[in-house]
Formats: structure tokens, C-alpha cells, sequence
């Protein structure tokens, strides 16, 4: 009687382990070919979208912040015409599900940069950034000796200042100390205006 209680709950056991292990090998997981993309305002993103299992099925809803054109859609390709709403960089962050024979996915993140076609300089994009997020310690009468209302101080400390507000708020490097942390709009703005050359004007 022992013997057939164990070989029984033995056999539920494999069967248990094999639905799991089937329903796991049935889940789609999406692909996105580029995983991010930067285009300039007014061209089409196109990015396609594939998956492990045939048949899989896409629809993606999409946030933009600078940027016109962007919609929630489905299908294997996005393919959107983008377009600038401000003077220098937009962001448009698509969240992509995949769906196969009923079973749905994980969600995957797709980020795409507008740009100008225009350097990002100093003067007319990061300051205002910096005044607008740094003022209670490095703008002038702050309590940090590092004054980023001056260019040659933010240039030389483009990568610290790059670093630290990348940072989780609740780090000790975190940037701005006590604010909110700057939009990835902003982030990709002070990446921008180093990979430009960090000019003045």
C-alpha cells in the first residue's frame, strides 16, 4: 500500500513538472531589432519584432515626452513618424507585449530618441537644465563650490554629474541632493551634448 501511495504521488509529481515545464516553453519572449533607436524629427522609427515561438502576435503602447506622432499599434514592425515638439531631443518609450496561443508574455521596453540634426550646446540646452534642477547648491550663492551656471565647471565635470544622476534616489550619490530625479529626457540631453563635443554655442 506504501509502495503504490509513493508511486502515485511520484507519477503527479513528473506531470506537474511537465505542465509547468510546457506552459513555461509556451511563453512568447520578444525580441526588438534595435533594442533602442535614434532617429532625427520627422523620420520613421523601424524596429521589428520577433519571437521565440512562430505565430507570436505584438501591440505596444507607447509614452512620448518632446515628440509628437508616437501611438499605441500592433503588428511585427513599429514604424512611426516622429517628430520634435521642443528645440533639441524627445524621447518615445514603447512597452511591447507579445502574445502566443492565448499566452501573453513578458513585456518589453523600446526607447527611441528624436533628435534635431542641431548640436546640443551648453548656453541654449544644458544650463537651463542645470539652473532649473541644481540651483540650491551649484548655481551662484548655492552651498556647493561646484557652480554649474558656468560652463567650464560643467564641461570639466560632465562625467560626475553624468553619474550621479543616474543614480536611484535614494543613493548617497544621488543628483540633485533632495530633488526629484531629472527626466530621461534631460539624461539623454547632458549624453547628447558630450558625445557632441560639449560646445558653449
Amino acid at each position: 500500500m506504501k509502495k503504490l501511495i509513493f508511486l502515485s504521488a511520484l507519477i503527479s509529481a513528473v506531470v506537474i513538472f511537465n505542465s509547468c515545464t510546457k506552459e513555461e516553453l509556451d511563453k512568447p519572449v520578444a525580441t526588438a531589432t534595435p533594442s533602442s533607436q535614434t532617429i532625427k524629427s520627422g523620420k520613421k522609427t523601424n524596429i521589428a519584432l520577433t519571437a521565440n515561438l512562430s505565430g507570436t502576435t505584438f501591440s505596444w503602447t507607447v509614452k512620448q515626452a518632446g515628440v509628437s506622432g508616437a501611438t499605441d499599434g500592433n503588428g511585427p514592425v513599429i514604424a512611426q513618424a516622429l517628430t520634435l515638439t521642443g528645440n533639441s531631443l524627445g524621447i518615445a518609450t514603447y512597452t511591447v507585449t507579445p502574445v502566443s496561443g492565448g499566452v501573453t508574455g513578458d513585456n518589453i521596453t523600446v526607447v527611441v530618441t528624436v533628435e534635431s540634426g542641431q548640436k546640443i550646446t551648453y548656453v541654449a540646452d544644458i544650463k537651463p537644465i542645470m539652473i532649473n534642477n541644481c540651483g540650491s547648491c551649484h548655481l551662484a550663492g548655492g552651498s556647493h563650490p561646484k557652480k554649474f551656471d558656468n560652463y567650464t565647471t560643467t564641461k570639466n565635470n560632465i562625467n560626475e554629474i553624468l553619474k550621479r544622476v543616474q543614480q536611484s534616489p535614494g543613493s548617497d550619490e544621488f543628483m540633485p541632493q533632495g530633488g526629484s530625479k531629472l527626466s530621461t529626457t534631460n539624461i539623454e540631453l547632458l549624453k547628447k551634448w558630450q558625445a557632441d563635443g560639449l560646445p558653449e554655442l
